[in-house]
Parts: C-alpha cells; sequence; structure tokens
C-alpha cells in the first residue's frame, strides 16, 4: 500500500533487525560552527561593556570621592567610634581562647599579699572531690509556741 511517495509495509511483514539502525544523514558542521562563533563573541562582547561599564562607575565614584582640598592628602583619616568591626574574628577567638587557658590552666597569684592563688580546673575539681563542697550548717529548727 502506497501514500503519496510512501509506502506503508505492515508491522507483521517487518523484521525486528530492520528496524534498528541510524540516521542516513549527519548534522551539518557549518550552522554550527557560526553558532558557536558568534556565542563567543556575544560572550566577549558583553564581558567587555561589562568591565567598561565597572570602570567608568569606578572613575566616577573616585572622583566624586576626590579630597576638595589638596593639602589634607597627607592626614590620615580619624578612625570611627567603637565599637569597631571585626577584621579578623578567628584571630581574635583563638586569642581569647589562648588567654582563657592561661587562667583555666595555669597557677597564678590573685593577691600575693593575702595569699589568694588561682589554680587550674582541674586540681579544683580534685580538691572539691576530696574534701567535699563548702556548706554552713542549718539552723536550728524553731518549735512552734502552742
Amino acid at each position: 500500500m502506497t501514500i503519496g511517495d510512501y509506502e506503508i509495509i505492515p508491522m507483521s511483514d517487518h523484521n525486528t533487525h530492520d528496524i534498528v539502525g541510524h540516521e542516513e544523514t549527519d548534522a551539518e558542521v557549518g550552522p554550527l560552527v557560526r553558532f558557536a562563533i558568534f556565542l563567543t563573541v556575544v560572550t566577549l562582547v558583553a564581558a567587555a561593556l561589562t568591565v567598561g561599564f565597572y570602570k567608568y562607575l569606578d572613575g566616577r565614584e573616585r572622583s566624586e570621592k576626590a579630597p576638595r582640598y589638596p593639602l589634607t592628602a597627607g592626614v590620615e583619616r580619624p578612625r570611627p567610634p567603637t565599637p569597631r568591626l571585626q577584621t579578623f574574628p578567628f584571630d581574635d577567638i583563638k586569642g581569647l581562647r589562648r588567654e582563657e587557658a592561661k587562667l583555666l590552666d595555669h597557677y597564678t597569684w590573685v593577691d600575693k599579699n593575702a595569699g589568694t592563688v588561682r589554680i587550674p580546673v582541674d586540681r579544683a575539681i580534685e580538691l572539691l572531690a576530696e574534701q567535699g563542697l563548702p556548706h554552713r550548717a542549718a539552723p536550728p529548727a524553731e518549735t512552734p509556741a502552742h
């Protein structure tokens, strides 16, 4: 049976091995190469425009913020009031932990004249375990008057 230029073959007449195959024509390389070149050019133009726009804005900001008085160019700007933001917070916390470790892990004098000493936390725990926690004697229970 034929329809127009096509011949219709019933599925029962087909061998399944005859159906499997590949396309007889390949994609044309020319349009693909032209599209890749176009895409590259558009990307480079967009990057160049972005860089140019950034330089324009940067130059405009520098000219607006230029010192009005040339003699003040060597004067250092005053620092903002405290509290200031930390520039290296992880270094700050490491320094704080080192200072805390000095207080918590070493013997130091608190008041030499009074004989007050700071002892390491581990040693303080051992002493409390040996001696027990300090406590006050309970006040005597009052008996209610009749």
